[in-house]
């Protein structure tokens, strides 16, 4: 372990007393497992979560009791199919029943899913949990030579930016000691791309990672001006579809990596070559429904636990694994990832949509799913759908403030309260969409 490994696991251990590089170190023991030994890793917790779940919690205590299940009934992958699915509408209406009774259910902290969707929903995270996905993110980026101490670049909409974190000395010294920066992809243009490539040749970053969708615009602009980042080894796209791959790769010289996760489930897969995306499922299970939906499973969410969880994304799953590859898993397909628009204000400055989506996932809108269409400049049309938990004017207030923050105050905003999201040409929900270009 390099010595800054060290120094980082120290710090987040007694300062913050968070284990992820303890669990990063357990966790990478697993990738020198033959199938069948995650097999039987992934049989153990599965029964241990399923267990936990039963006599921890009022949801699925009712839930199994009601539908005849024994929690001695689910050991496997397939016997998980017998749990009811957990939709984030059912969530809605069972928060507190879903909270762990026992310690990991003391101390959670409060996410609300990204929205991407438009589906926006509150799950709670243990300590413990939350330790467990940072470390499986960090060991599936491994996997692909993503070191925990490797210098990267966040094209991102930066934590920062959030009214709550703009004076946190805490977040700011957390990106300087993880050797991180972040390029803000709230509000961006070309002429930003001129300063990021600036601040990149300065920096020396051996990774890249961020919104699919803005990492493929400022490829297009360093092959456009012939301009060259040598000391980026590795793209990492996540939170959006990974289009036009051939372009990035020609633009900084190196293979680029798709990964997904989402924020209740931070790391599900992570690809390891072109189109192979491997399930890392001695963490997190992912069963499919008919409609091949992703029912997503993960094993160390005992404060709150999500057994079949419905996100949202389709895909799916192969049997065949990738040992002489990167360890030990299935392969796994994500047919349909986040499709957005970007949006523009006056000064034709792009807006991530994906970071917009970010920065409403930090608020609880208490609906059930939301669109939001830009018409022109300054106007947008939301069409939302309530629940009977919904606040309506704080809803308007929450959206409109986020508008405001990122297209100025004289906007006009027109809320539809509609009964379901309308569906494309193409047969998918556009959540972000934009119905004009650059003048």
């Amino acid at each position: 372990m390099k010595l800054v490994e060290v120094f980082l696991s120290f710090l987040y251990l007694f300062a913050k007393k968070d284990k992820r590089f303890l669990y990063y170190k357990f966790l990478s023991k697993n990738l020198n497992l033959e199938r069948d030994e995650i097999i039987e890793t992934q049989e153990k917790n599965i029964k241990n979560l399923v267990h936990h779940a039963y006599y921890n919690t009022n949801y699925y205590k009712k839930l199994f009791d009601d539908n005849n299940i024994s929690p001695e009934d689910v050991k496997t992958k397939d016997d998980l199919n017998k749990i009811p699915v957990l939709t984030k509408q059912i969530i809605r209406t069972n928060i507190n029943n879903l909270m762990s009774k026992d310690r990991f259910g003391r101390k959670l902290m409060k996410v609300t899913s990204g929205g991407s969707s438009g589906n926006q929903t509150t799950i709670f995270y243990s300590p413990y949990y939350e330790h467990m996905s940072r470390a499986s993110w960090m060991r599936n980026n491994s996997m692909i030579g993503w070191m925990p101490t490797d210098k990267s670049a966040w094209i991102w909409g930066s934590p920062i930016e959030h009214v709550k974190y703009e004076k946190s000395f805490v977040t700011r010294l957390g990106i300087l000691l993880n050797r991180r920066i972040i390029l803000n992809a709230f509000k961006y243009s070309e002429k930003d791309f001129i300063e990021w490539h600036l601040r990149l040749l300065k920096f020396k970053p051996k990774i890249v990672y961020g919104y699919a969708s803005i990492i493929n615009e400022f490829s297009t602009f360093l092959l456009k001006n012939n301009l060259e980042l040598p000391s980026v080894k590795i793209v990492v796209t996540t939170a959006e579809k990974l289009t036009n791959r051939k372009i990035i790769e020609e633009a900084f010289d190196c293979k680029v990596y798709d990964q997904y996760g989402c924020r209740e489930v931070v790391a599900v897969g992570i690809e390891v070559d072109e189109n192979e995306m491997v399930l890392t499922d001695d963490v997190v299970i992912l069963n499919l429904n008919k409609k091949n939906e992703f029912l997503i499973t993960p094993l160390y969410s005992f404060g709150f636990p999500l057994i079949n969880y419905k996100n949202g994304d389709v895909g799916e799953i192969s049997s065949d694994y990738k040992e002489a590859v990167r360890g030990p898993f299935n392969l796994m397909k994500l047919k349909i990832g986040r499709i957005t628009d970007n949006f523009l204000n006056q000064k034709n400055q792009k807006v991530s949509t994906s970071a917009i989506s970010t920065y409403l996932s930090t608020l609880d809108l208490k609906i059930i799913q939301h669109q939001i269409i830009q018409k022109n400049y300054s106007e947008f049309v939301i069409n939302y759908i309530s629940d009977k938990n919904t606040n309506k004017n704080d809803y308007f207030n929450k959206v409109a403030f986020t508008l405001e923050k990122h297209f100025g105050n004289n906007l006009e905003i027109k809320f539809n309260n509609v009964s379901q999201i309308p569906v494309e040409k193409s047969g998918k929900k556009l959540m972000f969409k934009r119905t004009f270009n650059i003048n």
